[in-house]
């Protein structure tokens, strides 16, 4: 049988892996205005925008959890993606270890004709934990861990599915600004190094802005329609869904009136160089 996923060696850099136009998301109306957006292998995509602005309706409808109002969404046949949920997500309660967590990546296709793992997928799990800087800590309990110590496992967790595309939820909330670059330089490494598309929903506007290749800025106008659902429904039937999108390199959106009123990011602001990237 025959792998039907696209090699990675074929798709070079900034290969679109996902192609949408005109997308409008919501939940049988749309919540913001229609969307052109490409997720591009090896790059890295911020969505920001304030609480309740339709980050994780987005989100949901690239995953295919949740069916777009109208527009294309298209995606390659074969790849592989991942959600990578916040750290604090797995129950602390839960007596697993980090190697058993990084293993879930490797579950595609059980049997209980084979239950256990093979041996191509202890090697991929012990693998992705080595590239993470974690293999020393595989049998130690999750619940042990820090907060960074999680999200690494987690991300080796990503890296042993050999995933195309990874999703993130606020992969630094509860840390530090040391420990929010360093996730920010390794997600950047993974994207470079590996070729993943890497899409992130984030609050760590500072530490994240300097590894991003674009930026998503999501603007709703809460204001439209005066909350009647009928006046919103309306607006998007005549094609003026209400708020704005923002897309382009951090650089240009960080000017923007409306991202410095809700970040103030814009003194000191500096892309990191390969160099720089652990």
């Amino acid at each position: 049988m025959t792998d039907a996923r696209p090699r990675r060696d074929s798709l070079g850099p900034g290969e679109p892996l996902m192609t949408a136009r005109g997308l409008q998301v919501g939940y049988r109306r749309a919540i913001l205005p229609p969307i052109d957006l490409e997720i591009r292998r090896g790059r890295m995509l911020l969505v920001l925008g304030r609480n309740g602005s339709g980050k994780t309706t987005l989100m949901r409808t690239l995953l295919g959890l949740l069916p777009p109002i109208a527009g294309a969404l298209d995606w390659q046949a074969g790849l592989r993606r991942a959600f990578v949920p916040q750290s604090g997500a797995i129950d602390a309660g839960v007596p697993v270890r980090a190697g058993d967590v990084a293993s879930w990546g490797r579950m595609r296709g059980w049997s209980f004709l084979w239950p256990l793992p093979r041996r191509g997928d202890r090697a991929a799990t012990i693998a992705s934990l080595r590239a993470l800087e974690v293999e020393r800590l595989r049998h130690q309990p999750l619940r042990d861990l820090s907060g960074g110590q999680v999200q690494r496992v987690l991300f080796a967790r990503m890296l042993a599915g050999d995933t195309d595309v990874a999703v993130l939820d606020e992969p630094t909330a509860a840390m530090d600004g040391a420990g929010e670059r360093a996730v920010y330089k390794t997600l950047r490494a993974l994207a470079r190094d590996r070729g993943i598309a890497v899409v992130v929903v984030t609050h760590a506007v500072s530490a994240a802005l300097r590894t991003a290749d674009q930026v998503l800025l999501l603007d709703p106008d809460t204001s439209a329609g005066g909350g009647d659902a009928r006046d919103d429904a309306a607006a998007v039937a005549a094609g003026h869904s209400p708020g704005r999108i923002l897309l382009g390199p951090p650089e240009q959106v960080m000017h923007d009136e409306t991202f410095r009123s809700l970040f103030g990011v814009t003194a000191g602001f500096e892309k990191l160089e390969a160099a720089d990237v652990a």
